[in-house]
């Protein structure tokens, strides 16, 4: 925040979405709860998980194009009032005694459809506001931002859950997207540099223009490939923490040190984000992203071998600042590599192979641990990484190659 206090727009951006993020974390816990209570099936429940990752495979490659040649300002806030309108029908629909299932299914699906073009247009307006050397710090800050709501959230989800029942509780989640689209609709700019392309929106155009990108860059492909083997073992490792918990650490099922080795996740992610921009610089990268992979290989080989849940407690602070560290590192770069008509489309790109290999992971550790033990689907996980870092150390080439981003003025870009 030090290096950010001048770059006031970014500011009052950033507390808004970090309030939009707050009311997403307690919906994570609340909507289940309201799915678990109608039908007491877990695999019900277990289901909305999956449909915040399903959009954005889907129409990833649409909403970056979108992003890159639209004004990216009222995408974001346009999504929030969105997100927020149809949060809003589920209190309502309880409040009338006629809420189902299919409606809370039906919301998640949209609202996640929604948070695709919004969280597009982000990749963009970021760097618009605070520019190329600010650029770091300015990831980091909200990765921080992103991991104590992520931490704090559940927290008051159940508080609110517990007092006001989990459909009022939504209420919350609704406010806060309203709240955060108010914020940043009065920043008066488009969270672009210069003005888009002329001429009508060809999206297909648009990503074969990215993919040619991603391909004529060495260093941004490394990133999206090794990428993905590196959210293959993060999607095992977390999908398997409860198993793993009960099975290799010997803690009861309704322990609250499971939730606490939940919180360590979110820690060592808001550690990241506090040292990130004293870490990562683009000439960095040809060993950041290496080390911080094969750091995360050796903590899951730690997980592994270890029984007791207080080790346990300290790796899984270590894995989740690695997994972290890798994330940002590979966001930030793109970011600085891809020209402002590209940035968003190639960043999407980037989320949906992240994104779309954690299930992977999930998948492939559930069946290792069903064949053979939580212990084994960890080394699998560890293997991964492991490749993952060795192809980041060989590929990876020191690179200068980024397109210097002067950003907006704060004073005359602030309304009011």
């Amino acid at each position: 925040m030090v290096g950010l206090r001048d770059e006031r727009a970014f500011v009052r951006w950033a507390v808004a979405d970090g309030v939009s993020v707050m009311g997403t974390s307690v919906s994570t816990v609340v909507l289940p709860l309201v799915v678990y209570e109608a039908t007491g099936s877990s695999a019900a429940t277990g289901g909305l998980f999956a449909l915040r990752i399903i959009p954005y495979i889907l129409f990833g490659a649409v909403a970056g194009p979108v992003a890159d040649r639209k004004n990216r300002r009222w995408l974001i806030v346009g999504g929030h009032l969105i997100e927020g309108a149809l949060g809003a029908t589920i209190p309502i629909a309880a409040l009338l005694g006629v809420l189902t299932v299919a409606q809370v299914y039906a919301v998640g699906l949209l609202s996640a459809c929604a948070f695709v073009f919004s969280d597009a247009a982000v990749f963009g307006a970021v760097p618009a506001m605070v520019g190329t050397d600010r650029l770091a710090a300015a990831n980091g800050f909200l990765g921080s931002m992103v991991s104590a709501a992520e931490i704090a959230g559940p927290a008051l989800g159940g508080v609110l859950a517990s007092t006001i029942g989990p459909t009022n509780a939504v209420w919350f989640d609704c406010a806060s997207f309203f709240v955060a689209a108010a914020v940043q609709s009065s920043i008066r700019s488009t969270f672009r540099v210069g003005e888009p392309p002329a001429g009508p929106l060809q999206i297909r155009e648009q990503i074969g223009k990215a993919i040619r990108f991603v391909r004529g860059n060495r260093s941004v492909a490394t990133l999206l490939l090794t990428g993905f083997g590196n959210s293959l073992g993060f999607g095992a490792v977390l999908g398997l923490l409860v198993p793993y918990a009960v099975e290799q650490l010997g803690l009861p099922e309704k322990d609250f040190r499971v939730g606490i080795l939940f919180s360590a996740s979110g820690l060592g992610a808001l550690i990241s984000g506090l040292l990130f921009s004293r870490v990562f610089s683009p000439l960095r990268v040809t060993f950041i992203t290496p080390i911080a992979i094969a750091i995360s290989s050796l903590v899951a080989v730690g997980l592994a071998l270890s029984t007791s849940w207080i080790p346990a407690l300290g790796l899984l602070v270590l894995f989740s600042w690695s997994i972290g560290t890798t994330v940002t590192t590979g966001i930030t770069f793109r970011q600085l590599a891809a020209p402002d008509a590209l940035r968003s489309s190639v960043n999407v790109f980037g989320r949906m192979i992240s994104w779309g290999g954690q299930p992977f992971g999930a998948g492939i550790g559930a069946f290792v641990a069903t064949a053979v033990n939580v212990r084994a689907a960890y080394i699998v996980a560890a293997a991964s990484m492991a490749i993952s870092a060795t192809a980041a150390l060989v590929f990876l080439r020191p690179s200068t190659a980024i397109h210097p981003i002067e950003p907006t003025p704060a004073p005359p870009t602030l309304a009011g």
